[in-house]
């Protein structure tokens, strides 16, 4: 028998080369959306917002904003002449004449305290012989000073004390953060930073007194707290 050959024809490869991928159409850009809301529209919302802004700020009193900004007090009653000199008395032949913190009454105005710390003032009675410069023939207020107690230097709060030895010193307002002193008399400032800058006295705070002895606050601190007073 005649043994089969294997046959020599061989079956068609497949071509290791592949077609080259078709090339993607460009992405189309997405379409534009218009705007959530119109210019118009837009500006008539805000003109109506800030109209229910405005009106909610009108306070009771009427004024626009009055919640905002506090209304300054004209007038304050601060204290009974009787009382401030009563208190001199009691240490004028002690040694706590040399304190006068021990004759004098801290007060606010014309802001309380919930508007700002320096808005704080001192009023005192001044030791014997000396006199107010701004009331020399008026009997009492001649022998009563108030000031703002903010530093002029860097707005520390300034308390009534005395520099140097007991009756040969000077009764003087005290900055317990750099040591500024200001004359007991007149705000004006002697030692320390204050001093040294050329800067200002210390704002007065006007004063009157009615019949009854009655010591009030009234008008406008004459200077700015922290600042102090330029004429």
């Amino acid at each position: 028998m005649d043994e089969k050959k294997p046959s020599t024809s061989t079956s068609a490869i497949p071509s290791s080369s592949t077609q080259p991928a078709a090339t993607p159409p460009p992405n189309s850009s997405p379409p534009k959306k218009g705007p959530l809301i119109s210019r118009r529209r837009f500006l008539q919302g805000v003109v109506a917002a800030s109209t229910v802004l405005a009106a909610a700020s009108v306070g009771a009193s009427g004024q626009i904003l009055g919640p905002l900004i506090p209304t300054s007090a004209t007038t304050q009653e601060i204290i009974d002449w009787k009382t401030l000199d009563g208190q001199y008395q009691a240490v004028k032949s002690k040694s706590g004449l040399y304190q006068p913190i021990n004759y004098s009454e801290f007060f606010y105005f014309p802001y309380d305290s919930s508007v700002s710390p320096y808005y704080k003032n001192v009023i005192a009675r001044l030791p014997d012989p000396l006199v107010n410069p701004l009331h020399t023939t008026d009997p009492i207020l001649q022998h009563v000073v108030a000031f703002n107690v903010t530093c002029v230097h860097l707005r520390c709060l300034v308390n009534p004390g005395y520099a140097g030895n007991p009756g040969s010193g000077e009764f003087r307002l005290q900055c317990p953060c750099h040591g500024s002193q200001y004359r007991l008399i007149d705000g004006v400032p002697v030692a320390g930073p204050a001093y040294d800058l050329g800067l200002n006295p210390l704002p007065q705070v006007q004063l009157s007194v009615d019949s009854n002895g009655k010591i009030t606050a009234f008008g406008k601190l004459t200077g700015e707290p922290g600042i102090g007073r330029t004429q």
